[in-house]
This record gives structure tokens, sequence and C-alpha cells, in this order.
């Protein structure tokens, strides 16, 4: 371990070098990172998942085939979602690299596990690679560089797929983790949790209801069509007032259209311990307060943990918005 760790350090060296000396002769990086920059995907590919003997292959978010030799005994994830779906299907003493957001209570869900087992932050290659994974994950936003550099040493890296615009996104997701990972059971066990919390969603509405229409709030920002939560929306049979008004992925929203498109209900986020706090800076808005959702106390604030996940965590959000919005079942 110690010769490969050797060998893959100066190999990033070299490959850090060489980026530096284009930079000094006022090249851009684009040379190096063409390979890996050419097809940076804005849907979710549908993951080619093969296998040999002794390795498990998948087609990443730049077109690369990666090759992953098992059994994989360190993992590294290098973004928020990731770490869930890495904690949430690999044995936690694996997990020997996590993002900063693992570490902060406001926005993790695994932040026990990495109190417990201590992995590195996985800011940069150097660091990363001291924890001698057998297989990184990253965005596919993440820097080409990070990657480049990685890459250059021979240890595997997957360019993930992040923007997660359908719960049958997040399951791909799921199904890919194990596969790459060899723990396949541990992902089927997942996605079955996921599809279980989705048929009691499905069923909880009462059956001659009208669906309630559901405005989310991130900040300034709404969560229009082609986005998780307006999949979310549909699967509670809700109806997605930022899409019906036009909304198209992520975009901001002014209070006097919130007034004129008139929720029945707001959904939003906040950190632990100001969800009443949140509420309150919401009612105090004329234009929000005005609403038929402020008007009747139909506003439901989660921990952003809960909230914005885009894991298998996002369960969770599933369950507490169905009880949120129909109340728990009878019994």
């Amino acid at each position: 371990m110690k010769w490969r760790l050797w060998r893959s350090l100066a190999a990033l060296a070299a490959s850090v070098a060489a980026l530096a000396g284009l930079a000094s002769l006022g090249v851009q990086r684009t040379g190096l990172s063409v390979a890996v920059t050419t097809r940076a995907y804005t849907e979710p590919p549908l993951y080619r998942l093969d296998r040999t003997r002794d390795a498990r292959l998948s087609t990443d978010a730049d077109g690369l085939v990666v090759r992953v030799a098992q059994p994989v005994r360190r993992v590294v994830s290098q973004y928020w979602s990731i770490d869930e779906y890495v904690y949430s299907i690999v044995p936690p003493e694996k997990v020997v690299g996590v993002s900063e957001s693992a570490w902060q209570e406001r926005i993790s869900n695994v932040l026990p596990l990495v109190r417990r087992f201590q992995p590195v932050v996985a800011t940069d290659p150097e660091r990363v690679l001291m924890a001698a994974p057998d297989l990184i994950f990253v965005s596919s936003s993440a820097r080409a560089d990070y990657t480049a550099a990685v890459r250059s040493t021979g240890t595997p890296i997957f360019r993930m797929f992040t923007m997660f615009k359908t719960l049958g996104d997040v399951e791909r997701g799921i199904e890919l983790v194990g596969h790459l990972t060899g723990h396949d059971a541990e992902a089927r066990r997942e996605a079955a949790l996921l599809r279980a919390t989705i048929l009691r969603a499905r069923a909880r509405k009462p059956s001659r209801a009208a669906a309630p229409r559901v405005l989310g709030l991130g900040g300034r920002y709404s969560y229009g069509s082609e986005t998780l939560f307006h999949d979310i929306l549909a699967t509670v049979g809700a109806v997605n007032v930022a899409a019906e008004g036009g909304l198209k992925g992520y975009d901001p929203v002014t209070p006097e259209q919130i007034l004129i498109w008139d929720p029945d209900w707001l959904v939003c986020g906040a950190d632990p311990g100001k969800l009443k706090d949140r509420a309150a800076t919401l009612l105090s808005d004329p234009a929000i307060g005005a609403t038929s959702a402020a008007r009747g106390g139909r506003i439901l604030v989660f921990e952003n943990r809960i909230f914005l996940s885009m894991s298998p965590f996002v369960r969770v959000f599933i369950e507490v918005l169905g009880e949120g919005l129909y109340g728990r079942p009878a019994g």
C-alpha cells in the first residue's frame, strides 16, 4: 500500500506540474481536460453496469468507462449528496473521505457516522490520495482539474450525475453506488425502502380530496418543473404551483409573484433550531402573509437536511411532507 501511495502521489505531482507549466505559458488547461469535459450530462445517464470476474465497470458523466477492481475496501465521496448514497450502502468504516458538508450539522444526514469514523475532508487530491482509496466518487459538477489530476495517478474516480430531477434518478444512483462498490444487496435494500415510501405516499392522499397546491421555497428561489421537488409533489398527489406558473428548474421568485399564484401550502427549509424563525420571516412579508397558505396557517418548515435531500434520505422528506399535507395515517 505504501508503494502504491508513493507512486500515486508522484504521478499527481507530475500532473499538477504539467498543469502549472501550461498556465505559465499562457495556455489554457482545456488541452488536458478536454477528454473529461466533452460529455458533461445535463440529464442523468442510464448507467450501463458491467462486470468482469474481478472488477465492476460503468460509464461516468464524462462518458469514460471506469473500471473498479474488487473488492472495494476504501471509498471517498467528494460531494454532499454522494456522501449520503455511500453511507446508505457501504459499511461506514470503509468510507475514508467525505465532503465538507458531511461535517456540517445544518445540512448533514450522516454527521453521527463521520464523527465516529473520522473520514478526511476530500477538498484536494493530495489529501484524498493519502487516504489510499480504492474508489473516489465526485459530482458531475466537480472541477475538471481535480478529476484529471486524480485520474493521472490511476486511482479509479467516477464522476456521478448529481442534479437529480426524479425519484427514479435517485434510485438509479443507489443502484450505481451499490454496483461499483460491490454492495449490490445493500443497494437493493435501499431501493426497496425508497419504493415502499413512495407507495405509502401515494396512498396517503384521501381519494376524493382535491390536490393541494404547494409552493416550495429555497431562499429567494422556487422549484419549478424538472426538479426533484416537483416529482416529489406529484408522488404525494400535490400540484407544484411554481411549475403551474411556468417555472422550469430553479429560478428566483418575488413575494408579489407568490401572492399572484396564491398557493394553498408553503414548504421550505431552515437550519436546526430556526424553523419557527423561518415561518415568522415568511409571515412578516405583506405579500406572502396575504396568501391562502399563510392566512390558513399552512406553512411547513423542515430542517434543511431533510428538505434539501437528494439521496436515499429523500424518503424522510416524502414521509414528513405527506404527513404535513394529509395528517398521520389512522392507526
